[in-house]
């Protein structure tokens, strides 16, 4: 059983003329790195919204999404936020906080988590980003990539077993675009965690997805591996 399920998914924003997504299926298997592509206007952050349903956009949605075999608007709001994180576009626009250390445990104090179990994930997942000596630094002075990198790190703190991406690198200078890719591509490999990603750089995200999404006007046009995948 497939860990999510999209079936004839459309969507409209209000007083829209056209459908934003339109007749969209696919599934996503669990471990699996998918990558929706598409031109500008094309439905990626739509589409990816409507997996988060605490960001979902205002309507009309039609057609079903099914997470681990249930509709996911029968899932309850803590599992949702804590099994399904999100990271977004712009870097700044995800942070709170002024310091690492506050930003990391901004989402865990707000589900109610205990000190004992915040102290561990915070030095768990500084080991696994190399944050250590970045802890009591001001945000202010992170760059845009160390930003986004806290973000990723921020999400995962709730241990979700599911990572959603909207563009992430579209702010980033190159390097540190690869460098947030390769750590993406690590979560995914060493964790087994699913991941699904938006995403313009595709010469960087082919060679570690699993699955590519081609989006074109809503609809999906193709879906397959990044070797048999063709935009013709």
């Amino acid at each position: 059983m497939a860990l999510i399920d999209i079936q004839n998914l459309s969507f409209t924003y209000p007083n829209a003329k056209q459908r934003a997504l339109k007749n969209v299926n696919f599934s996503v298997e669990a471990g699996e790195f998918v990558v929706i592509c598409g031109p500008s206007g094309c439905g990626k952050t739509t589409l990816i919204s409507q997996l988060k349903r605490e960001i979902r956009p205002e309507g009309n949605i039609g057609g079903k999404i099914y997470y681990g075999g249930k509709p996911i608007n029968h899932i309850l709001e803590k599992q949702a936020v804590e099994e399904i994180s999100m990271v977004f576009q712009d870097p700044e626009n995800q942070i709170v906080l002024d310091t690492v250390l506050h930003e990391l445990a901004f989402a865990m104090e707000n589900m109610g988590y205990d000190i004992r179990t915040m102290k561990k994930r915070i030095g768990e997942i500084c080991n696994f980003f190399g944050l250590e000596k970045m802890l009591y630094k001001p945000v202010s002075e992170l760059s845009g990539g160390e930003k986004q990198i806290l973000n990723l790190a921020s999400v995962l703190l709730l241990q979700p077993k599911v990572l959603l991406l909207d563009e992430p690198t579209s702010q980033l200078d190159p390097i540190a675009a690869k460098q947030f890719l390769q750590m993406v591509y690590r979560l995914n490999r060493e964790l087994s965690m699913t991941v699904i990603m938006s995403e313009h750089r595709l010469e960087d995200v082919f060679p570690i997805a699993d699955k590519i999404i081609f989006m074109q006007k809503g609809e999906v046009k193709h879906i397959g591996n990044p070797k048999s995948i063709s935009f013709d």
